[in-house]
């Protein structure tokens, strides 16, 4: 395994954000790629946890990261809860 890290801190995956990776056959590294060339998500999560947002296409990847500590490496750690793609609707106009 690679030692990715982000803002100085180890990144590593929870069962279900792997689950979710292996589903779209993404991996750590691309989790990386839109942590640092993503933008925030327009929507508040709360302290210690961020939310990133990268459009590729007409899709947006979204990661979702706690910090926490982590008892095997005796460290603080980046934790991914959520790995996602979903598609912008676009807002409809309605013509009278």
């Amino acid at each position: 395994m690679t030692d990715l890290r982000y803002k100085g801190l180890r990144i590593i995956h929870s069962l279900s954000a792997a689950r979710e990776l292996a589903k779209l056959g993404e991996n750590s590294v691309f989790v990386l790629k839109v942590l640092d060339e993503g933008y925030n998500a327009p929507r508040k999560r709360k302290k210690g946890t961020i939310e990133k947002w990268l459009d590729k296409g007409k899709k947006t990847f979204n990661v979702v990261i706690v910090k926490d500590y982590e008892e095997t490496y005796h460290e603080e750690v980046w934790v991914i809860i959520h790995f996602g793609k979903f598609t912008k609707k676009k807002k409809r106009r309605f013509k009278w």
